[in-house]
């Protein structure tokens, strides 16, 4: 048995090797996108670094050519929209009474979530633009994700045999450049594993974007069995961390996360989307208001699970619905130009007296950050490039072999998953999150530009 599994890992070792050492010469910089998605999970300031020298090597073999896609239009325009929304809000500061900030550069801080995320998608193209390069990604994406299952489990041992906390993170090294967090879970048990994450809903979050490409690995045909185990061993893992994990965001999109990466049908998926949506507000409705009724249709404890207390964590939380119907309330304040980025804590704590973080919605967050010119202008991209790949994909079905067709399926369905997440919450503001994000749309984009050539331009 100990022989069988040494093999296991010599044999996964030399695939891994063998990613680096059959790097395509044409495409300068591609071993340098590949260390930094490797260290993306992990380490996330060094895999920036990585991948931004990979994009630059990347532009100077390119040239203009790279920059002149019609796709990156939007783009450009969200930029000085932006731009425009941030002089506008840091000059014309006051629009809201009493409101009190101690340093209105802040304002300017949400530039850095946008921007360089937009260079990303366009510069990094080349890196996913077929499928064996998606595949590769996916691959040290998972491979990359190793040390976040461990030390999930690892922490979940620790809170199961009652270590000290001496025993929990945060870990920090290179001067705190990289930190696992690794908080003790209380006693009561009551929220779940963050591993080094900062909470659990970051956790979920991530391990429901890896989880269709494991399925993806597993179901590869013609595969070494000695792979076929891994790939089932890495599938269960995450699975099992998305449930230690008791974020309801994650565990919902584990559930969802079948239909959509096995069935690929637009009207399903649809049809599975308004369900989802629709079944969980009966469900939170149900569990916190009067409502009564002689035989019981949802069991109680799903009920006590989406109470206003359970879903609020504790009293001193606000409720997920009264968050975005304030977060509307203050869009209309100013809703072309926003209100500034940094500013939604302040204005809550002030006119409702709850500390909230942000807006738990990606569209509220750009609308109230930037207004809804940059909101709309962003999400009608994501949307319509989601759109566009999925009749792609659809209409090349019987054009290629099983492996890379459900490879761009788990590409699409994985997307879709990380942007419901952020629906609900927003750990778009985790590095890790943001940038993988711009680089499913940019792979989504290479499928598009790889079924249809003469969209390219």
């Amino acid at each position: 048995m100990d022989i069988t599994f040494l093999s296991l890992i010599l044999s996964s070792a030399k695939d891994f090797k063998n990613i680096f050492k059959e790097s395509n010469n044409r495409i300068k910089g591609i071993n340098f996108f590949r260390i930094g998605i490797f260290l993306l999970p992990s380490a996330f300031y060094i895999s920036t670094l990585f991948i931004l020298l990979a994009s630059i090597t990347n532009c100077i073999n390119r040239g203009k050519k790279i920059f002149k896609n019609n796709w990156n239009y939007p783009l450009y325009l969200s930029t000085i929209l932006i731009l425009i929304s941030c002089f506008y809000n840091y000059f014309s500061f006051g629009k809201i009474e009493d409101l009190q900030i101690e340093n209105k550069i802040s304002i300017f801080l949400d530039i850095a979530n946008w921007v360089p995320f937009f260079y990303i998608f366009i510069s990094c193209r080349s890196f996913l633009s077929n499928s064996s390069l998606r595949r590769d990604f996916s691959f040290l994406l998972i491979s990359g994700s190793v040390p976040i299952l461990l030390s999930g489990f690892y922490q979940f041992l620790l809170f199961k045999y009652n270590f000290p906390e001496s025993f929990y993170g945060p870990y920090q090294i290179l001067r705190g450049l990289i930190v696992w967090y690794q908080r003790p879970i209380n006693i009561q048990g009551e929220t779940g594993i963050t591993s080094i994450f900062n909470n659990p809903n970051y956790l979920g979050c991530w391990l429901i974007i890896l989880l269709p490409f494991s399925i993806a690995l597993l179901m590869e045909k013609n595969k070494e069995i000695y792979k076929k185990i891994i790939s089932l061993i890495f599938l269960l893992s995450i699975i099992i961390s998305i449930v230690l994990t008791k974020s309801k965001a994650a565990i919902n999109l584990l559930a969802l996360s079948i239909p959509l990466t096995f069935n690929f049908n637009l009207s399903i998926t649809i049809f599975l989307l308004i369900f989802f949506f629709i079944s969980t507000g009966i469900i939170i409705y149900m569990a916190n208001s009067d409502f009564s009724i002689n035989f019981e249709i949802i069991p109680k404890a799903i009920l006590n699970d989406y109470s206003r207390e359970s879903l609020s964590e504790d009293l001193r939380r606000e409720f997920r619905f009264n968050i975005w119907i304030n977060a509307i309330n203050f869009i209309k304040i100013d809703p072309i130009f926003g209100l500034g980025a940094g500013i939604f804590p302040m204005i809550y704590l002030l006119r409702k007296g709850n500390w909230v973080a942000h807006t738990h919605n990606l569209f509220l967050e750009l609308a109230f950050n930037h207004g809804i010119l940059v909101a709309f202008t962003i999400i009608f991209f994501i949307v319509f490039l989601i759109f566009k790949s999925f009749y792609a994909l659809k209409n090349s079905l019987l054009k290629e072999s099983f492996n890379n067709n459900f490879l761009n399926k788990t590409w699409w369905s994985s997307t879709i998953l990380l942007i419901l997440s952020q629906m609900v919450d927003l750990q778009y503001y985790d590095g890790r999150v943001s940038m993988t994000l711009w680089l499913l749309l940019s792979g989504l984009l290479s499928i598009i530009q790889e079924k249809e050539p003469a969209l390219e331009n």
